[in-house]
């Protein structure tokens, strides 16, 4: 059995709006995301010492040497919906992401933004950042944690 001309056109249209809906509400949501930030994070000035990422790596649990993955929003996205473990380097990310969001992003964005933004910005931070840059940042902020008055020694 043979499908007409106009069942298989509008079954083609239906299959390339399926696939633009999949693959690229993830990127808008993306973009918006990001556009919630006044500016974005620049990488540190300075990277720490080999020695001391690698001491930030193993102190988060991380029993592999450290490894770049650039995430994209569709793989962040299906990532979560089967909930597959991500890889290790979107907790060193989301940590960047979440102290650059307390500075960078509006106040007065409800929740749902600040976790869409905070996402996207954990994606970006993959994307752009090195690494060592991602670890570089960590102990910078686990400098600041612990030089703070009240932390613990």
């Amino acid at each position: 059995m043979a499908l007409s001309r106009r069942t298989t056109l509008a079954l083609t249209a239906a299959l390339l709006a399926l696939a633009a809906l999949v693959f690229g509400l993830p990127w808008w949501l993306y973009q918006q995301g990001l556009a919630a930030y006044d500016q974005l994070p620049q990488p540190p000035a300075q990277l720490a010492s080999p020695t001391e990422q690698q001491q930030v790596w193993q102190r988060a649990g991380a029993a592999e040497a450290p490894e770049a993955v650039a995430l994209n929003p569709v793989s962040y996205l299906l990532s979560a919906t089967v909930q597959a473990r991500p890889p290790e380097i979107t907790a060193y990310a989301w940590r960047v992401a979440s102290d650059h969001s307390r500075t960078h992003l509006p106040q007065t964005e409800g929740p749902l933004k600040r976790h869409l933004a905070g996402a996207a910005l954990t994606i970006w931070l993959t994307r752009q950042w090195r690494v060592e840059q991602l670890l570089s940042r960590i102990a910078e902020l686990e400098r600041i944690a612990t030089a703070a008055p009240g932390s613990p020694a």
